[in-house]
């Protein structure tokens, strides 16, 4: 009980141990911990952790209030989301959990996760409001707690106005402390009411959201299955005997689409490829697959491979609600190496059930990594290996399928379109390894399942600029006679390539795709919203400033100086924690788009979008599938997408010099016809949208 406890009426840094001489204790006594914390933040979310793990000993739970930290466009978008409040509250509150490397910190929010795991965990956002009734961007600041017992006791404490980041190395910090048995000024009864009237949304000038289950999954990435404190190995003895649960989020179930995929996985022997839509789950699929052969392969190490970090730290998100808590392997080796071989380690000892790994291609077909990994997957080796290769069209590079490991023999790659553009060789070289394509699920059987949304497609016709149409005639003309000779002479082939992408550049920047842009937007009933704009990576004419400029900047400078749109580039030069934040703005409503050049092209699950504009394009399949699958995720009230498509005009049938020049330049608008008759052959208006290209099918007798 509190009151058998030696408990001071104050204490302080330095003259004292806070968390062993009052929080440890109190919450070892303790069936409810209400505590205010500040700051919703990884450091403000580790100072409210002190000491919790005892509370599991006696069955205890914890009440958590927080105040998320709001900039200007948080607060705009919070006012502006109606019923989306607490969705956007995780999106924003997500910003604050980076990924932390203090020590203290992760065994503190590890405890933290835990509790909120096991159900003993409530989560509350405190907002401040104006007189008006509108959110605003004061924080809440009170800092108390109060511990309370079985026998009615309590304890309560008001921290220090300096509980900061600094109090996690206890640089300076004093608490006041008040006895419910010793307490003539009522002064515990205060504390307890003015908590209970926060936790009940009943204090003026702050509204308080429940937040339980979205903290939840905020918190889970922190929550070390392998390492659960003190007491909940008896508690949650299925969660911690070996490696903790590995398998589907409680009420998650498969699709029958999804089930035959694995089951077709499983007849091929464990090898194969799902060829599925983009947006269709395959990142589930392949989890549920996972820990289905996890069942009854163990010791197991997954190893998953993705083409960029933004994806890996995607995955690593859909693992944390499976259960797995996966080693990052990317950048620098010296933060993984160690505990790469530790996770082989402790499932050598049995200490752990799946040692799951996230890596990028680039790090897979490191030396370093390669040195690390087939010591472990030589022949004999005891623990059983399954690789997923997320967009795995990726690996069949000459260099990367080279470091592919022939010790590992369950294998599954994943992508919309798994054959290489152009690469015979390497598409057999995926097919080799992984297996054939077991499973498709494209894009129409998706749609017309219900399981993507439907899509209007709206081709628009742009003309060469009289000066770029010159260009065009002079590329034109020097590429028939090369194309012709060049199956005869290497060299020639290589000068004809290097005028197709000087021809494909010169028609992805035409200046009057700017132009037609900007009509367009002038005539849209509504400005855009979580849209995407597709730029090629040449220069162009930007009007607004009278200069030539990379298309990108010109199309960002049109929508956010002429046309007041929010949007921010998204590229390769963007550090991948400003595309984390990029992404995060683009689903909570502050951003109206993003512009981009080829980084949005593969795997990365996008918010709810539901307009794209496609400035250039190339004639790769791979590439319209991912990007119109980018703006196929379904919404709540998302009944379309509608794509925008700018297609190149071909030039009179008289400016051709010969008909050599002409059946190439016939043959070459074919390949971009067939694309946008793929994109019609499923769009709402695809008749529509195709009968406006009858003229340009005409010019180049392609009507048939």
């Amino acid at each position: 009980m509190l009151q058998d406890l030696s408990i001071k009426t104050s204490y302080r840094t330095g003259r004292d141990d806070l968390v062993n001489d009052l929080f440890v204790p109190c919450l070892g006594e303790s069936l409810l911990y209400r505590r205010a914390a500040g700051y919703f933040s990884s450091h403000g979310l580790a100072l409210a952790a002190r000491g919790v793990a005892k509370l599991v000993t006696q069955g205890g739970r914890m009440r958590l209030v927080v105040s998320p930290y709001l900039e200007p466009a948080d607060v705009e978008a919070l006012q502006n989301a109606k019923d989306r409040s607490v969705a956007l509250l995780q999106s924003i509150s997500a910003k604050a959990l980076t990924d932390v490397e203090n020590a203290l910190v992760r065994d503190r929010l590890n405890a933290l996760a835990w509790l909120s795991a096991a159900g003993y965990l409530d989560i509350r956002l405190a907002l401040r409001m104006n007189s008006s009734g509108q959110i605003t961007r004061g924080l809440f600041h009170e800092k108390t707690g109060i511990f309370s017992d079985e026998g009615g006791d309590h304890v309560a404490f008001t921290g220090s106005a300096n509980e900061t980041a600094g109090g996690l190395v206890e640089n300076f910090e004093s608490l006041e402390v008040f006895r419910s048995w010793s307490d003539p000024d009522g002064r515990v009864e205060g504390k307890i009411a003015d908590f209970e009237a926060l936790w009940e949304n009943q204090t003026p000038g702050l509204r308080t959201l429940e937040f339980s289950e979205a903290g939840r999954e905020l918190l889970e990435a922190y929550r070390d299955l392998d390492h659960p404190p003190e007491g909940f190995k008896n508690l949650l003895p299925s969660e911690t005997s070996g490696a903790g649960r590995f398998g589907p989020p409680r009420g998650f179930d498969l699709r029958d689409y999804q089930k035959t995929a694995i089951q077709a996985w499983s007849k091929a022997g464990g090898r194969g490829i799902f060829a599925m839509a983009t947006g269709t789950g395959k990142t589930v699929t392949a989890l549920t697959l996972a820990s289905k052969v996890a069942e009854k392969n163990t010791p197991m190490v997954l190893i998953v491979v993705c083409p960029y970090l933004n994806l890996c730290k995607q995955w690593i998100r859909e693992m944390a609600a499976f259960g797995l808590r996966p080693l990052a392997c990317y950048e620098d080796k010296n933060r993984w190496q160690p505990r790469f071989e530790e996770g082989y380690q402790r499932l050598n000892h049995g200490m752990t059930r799946v040692h799951a790994i996230v890596t990028t291609n680039a790090t897979f077909q490191s030396d370093a990594f390669q040195s690390y990994l087939r010591p472990h997957v030589a022949g004999g080796a005891r623990q059983h290996h399954l690789l997923i290769a997320d967009e795995v069209h990726n690996l069949g590079g000459k260099t990367i399928s080279n470091t592919l490991p022939q010790g590992i023999h369950l294998r599954l790659g994943l992508s919309a379109t798994p054959e290489r553009h152009l690469d015979p060789e390497g598409t057999a070289a995926v097919l080799d390894y992984f297996g054939d394509i077991i499973y498709e699920y494209g894009i129409q059987q998706a749609i017309a399942e219900g399981r993507l949304c439907r899509y209007r497609y709206h081709p628009l016709l742009v003309n060469l600029t009289d000066e770029e149409a010159q260009q065009y005639a002079e590329i034109t003309t020097k590429l028939g006679p090369l194309l012709a000779a060049g199956e005869k002479n290497p060299e020639l082939n290589q000068s004809a390539m290097n005028l197709l992408i000087k021809r494909s550049r010169l028609l992805a920047g035409a200046e009057n795709k700017i132009t037609v842009l900007d009509e367009l937007l002038k005539t849209l009933p509504e400005k855009p919203k979580q849209a995407i704009f597709y730029c090629g990576d040449g220069t162009t004419s930007d009007k607004i400033r009278d200069e030539d400029v990379r298309q990108i900047q010109a199309v960002a400078r049109l929508l956010g100086e002429k046309h007041g749109l929010r949007v921010r580039n998204f590229t390769y030069r963007e550090t991948p924690a400003e595309r984390e934040e990029i992404l995060r703005d683009l689903s909570n409503g502050f951003l109206d788009g993003v512009v981009a050049i080829r980084c949005l092209d593969e795997g990365i699950d996008l918010p709810d979008l539901r307009m794209g504009f496609l400035l250039a394009s190339s004639t790769n399949p791979r590439q319209f599938v991912q990007r119109r699958g980018r703006l196929l995720r379904k919404a709540e009230g998302k009944k379309f997408a509608e794509i925008y498509d700018f297609v190149i005009v071909p030039t009179a049938i008289d400016d051709y010099v010969d008909d050599q020049t002409f059946n190439m330049e016939r043959a070459l608008f074919q390949r971009e016809l067939k694309r946008i008759e793929e994109f019609c052959h499923t769009a709402e208006n695809g008749p529509e949208a195709l009968s406006l290209l009858k003229e340009v099918q005409n010019t180049l007798n392609l009507l048939s």
